[in-house]
């Protein structure tokens, strides 16, 4: 039984005219059973992904969260992260 999972990409940034060139690796996706929900699943993942980022050299973690997907934000804000940019959209 899988309780949660994690999906990284490590991204190289070099060459930006925004950016200062860097490692960072993504947070495409974590994801715990809505079962297992509040038993520091997300946690351990976080904290094995932080791990793994510091050992590839990576500089930064990064990640998109839904807006209205409070939960998640507090989640993350509480696991250190900080808001970077906030992309906006229109419906045509």
């Amino acid at each position: 039984f899988i309780a949660g999972y994690c999906f990284c990409q490590i991204h190289k940034i070099a060459g930006s005219s925004v950016l200062a060139d860097r490692t960072e690796l993504y947070i495409d996706d974590l994801c715990v059973d809505e079962n297992r929900r509040g038993q520091h699943i997300a946690t351990r993942l976080y904290d094995h992904v932080t791990a793994f980022a510091k050992s590839a050299g990576c500089s930064f973690i990064t990640l998109n969260v839904w807006c209205g997907n409070d939960s998640a934000q507090r989640f993350y804000e509480h696991m250190g992260m900080r808001p970077r940019h906030i992309m906006m959209e229109m419906k045509l």
